[in-house]
């Protein structure tokens, strides 16, 4: 198994590091191995040496089944083969469909069903013919799409993409935003045990973990007690839609007794230690929570 912590590449994550030897440093006091990258831009500070990169999170679009597909495969083409390029191990690729508007308001569109067939039908589009030969994990939200809720749909997706070297990458974050019962960690350890009870079979699909914690329950349901209106204006519907998913999705330490041994369960290839911070400091104190609950939940 391989841990690793989450990069991208922006100003906000690159400007923590002197250089790449700072940067290896950094995490290598973790125990880490390397890092799990998102290429939001180009790496014009050259903070990023080929062996650190074991995995590569492409830049997913959340609202995208009406979107122009051949802008779709040109967008995420460039995610793939930066990937290759590196020599990722594997690449993270989103399965959901949510616009801004249905975010806020809790009326979706479309169904977990229609949501999956969709995505596998443009990820066949996008991989069908192509040479590349890391893993191409796809990760569940708690939007439509992949969300683990329910065996049959996590079947159906997988038994659709054609690509040999397919898989699952389990955000536990994410599984947690689908109950907003959950109170506790442990509340949340029991609820991800159930989760993987009924979908025992499937097990060996789940090559990655983004291991993180998210308990924002509370706030959901308060939330929907007094929704936002959606704004007619583009820039202030983003604003209202992104502040409103940084309340539900936290990405703090998974941090509860019986976490190793959940991950144990898995037996994953890859083990992100995926947390939100704003700066290195804080970073630190975070990765140290999780690498801790690793090792001793």
């Amino acid at each position: 198994m391989k841990l690793t912590m989450n990069f991208s590449i922006s100003d906000d994550d690159t400007r923590r590091y002197t250089d790449s030897s700072d940067l290896r440093t950094f995490y290598q006091q973790f125990g880490l191995c390397g890092l799990e990258v998102m290429p939001l831009m180009p790496d014009e500070t050259h903070i990023l040496e080929s062996d650190m990169i074991t995995g590569v999170h492409a830049c997913c679009i959340t609202d995208w089944m009406d979107l122009n597909q051949e802008m779709l495969l040109e967008h995420y083409r460039k995610d793939l083969d930066y990937a290759k390029a590196v020599h990722a191990e594997y690449v993270v690729f989103h399965i959901t469909q949510v616009s801004y508007a249905e975010s806020l308001t809790y009326v979706m569109h479309h169904s977990n069903e229609e949501v999956v067939d969709a995505a596998a039908a443009f990820i066949n589009r996008l991989l069908d013919g192509t040479d590349y030969d890391f893993y191409f994990l796809m990760e569940n939200l708690w939007w439509p799409g992949l969300t683990f809720e329910d065996p049959a749909i996590t079947s159906r997706l997988l038994e659709q993409v054609h690509y040999p070297k397919k898989g699952l990458m389990l955000d536990t974050g994410h599984f947690m935003n689908t109950n907003t019962d959950l109170q506790t960690p442990d509340d949340a350890v029991v609820y991800l045990n159930q989760m993987l009870d009924v979908h025992e079979d499937l097990i060996p699909m789940i090559k990655g973990i983004h291991l993180n914690q998210s308990l924002s329950g509370a706030y959901v349901k308060d939330y929907q007690k007094h929704m936002l209106t959606p704004s007619a204006d583009p820039g202030e519907l983003a604003t209202q839609a992104f502040l409103h998913i940084f309340h539900i999705d936290l990405h703090q330490p998974f941090v509860a007794n019986g976490v190793r041994e959940l991950v144990q369960r898995m037996d994953p290839l890859y083990v992100t230690l995926e947390c939100i911070s704003r700066d290195r400091k804080e970073h630190a104190r975070l990765l140290r929570q999780g690498v801790n609950a690793l090792q001793n939940s």
